[in-house]
């Protein structure tokens, strides 16, 4: 019995030294709208299976709390603390960034995770694309050299992107793309989109991607991508007929934080790169930068 129980406790103290050393040589990633579904799911495997330093971003502080004790109930070393941020207020993501940019921390990575659908056009538009943009600035010199950002878009932008025009498709996949010139067409758009989803839902996220496109020319030091984690069983997609869990919406991101992935890039939740101006589905061909892709070649 005396050996059985310590050999628990070395294993418990083998346990608690290996989360020490993870938590000291780790990678730092802040993960926005990240109390539930894909963003708490994210936050759970990179602090409990691959040794990251986690802080979880959480609009809420009730739901931050409960979503981080959550996560050390599993892993009791884990590294990860909340980060009180909505996206959607200039106050709020300064003052998150100020909180963090105190305690001397550098960010290996940033996930723009937080998202709404079925909200008014104003919310959508300042959550899913103005959010990203106002976490990425207030962020960005926190951000060490040759870190990351990931933005989660989805599938919906590159379906809105497919039903413009040919002007609004070039303009939407432009790697020269302007941040003046986006955040304006957005906002015209969204004047006259269909407001929720998938309407003004769709246009938010391909306004991400494109984001993403300027990010990874103004931010040479930085590698920024977008992906789709695929249609997953969350708060967001209650009744749409969902299938696939949380966990599995992390694979694209993942891949994005940890892979071999190229700056500006919009990845499938298969972790492939797709194309910005038609759907691939998964287990397709990988897109490979034609300039008008055939949509037939990417669906099953």
């Amino acid at each position: 019995v005396r050996r059985a129980v310590f050999r628990a406790i070395v294993a418990a103290r083998v346990r608690e030294l290996r989360y020490k050393i993870a938590a000291a040589m780790s990678k730092t990633i802040l993960v926005t709208g990240a109390n539930t579904g894909i963003g708490y799911a994210l936050c759970k495997l990179l602090a409990t299976e691959h040794g990251c330093s986690v802080l979880l971003g959480s609009r809420t502080k009730s739901k931050g709390e409960k979503a981080v004790a959550d996560i050390k109930k599993l892993a009791p070393n884990a590294s990860v603390e909340l980060v009180e941020i909505d996206v959607s207020s200039d106050e709020s993501v300064s003052a998150a960034a100020a909180a963090v940019k105190a305690k001397g921390v550098t960010l290996y990575g940033l996930v723009n995770n937080a998202g709404v659908g079925l909200n008014t056009n104003g919310d959508i538009i300042e959550t899913n694309f103005k959010g990203p943009i106002r976490v990425s600035e207030a962020f960005l010199e926190l951000i060490e050299d040759k870190g990351r950002i990931v933005n989660v878009s989805s599938g919906g932008a590159s379906s809105w992107v497919r039903q413009q025009d040919e002007a609004t498709k070039k303009f939407y996949s432009d790697p020269d793309i302007s941040k003046e010139a986006l955040v304006a067409d957005v906002a015209k758009q969204a004047a006259g989109a269909e407001g929720g989803w998938p309407g003004t839902y769709g246009l938010s996220k391909a306004g991400l991607t494109a984001y993403t496109l300027y990010q990874a020319k103004a931010y040479p030091h930085l590698t920024c991508v977008s992906l789709s984690p695929g249609f997953i069983m969350t708060n967001m997609t209650k009744g749409f007929g969902a299938k696939l869990t949380p966990e599995q919406g992390c694979v694209s991101s993942l891949h994005a934080l940890f892979g071999d992935v190229t700056s500006g890039w919009y990845y499938g939740s298969d972790a492939k790169r797709s194309p910005l101006t038609c759907c691939r589905d998964p287990g397709t061909p990988e897109y490979e930068g034609e300039e008008n892709p055939d949509p037939t070649r990417y669906n099953n």
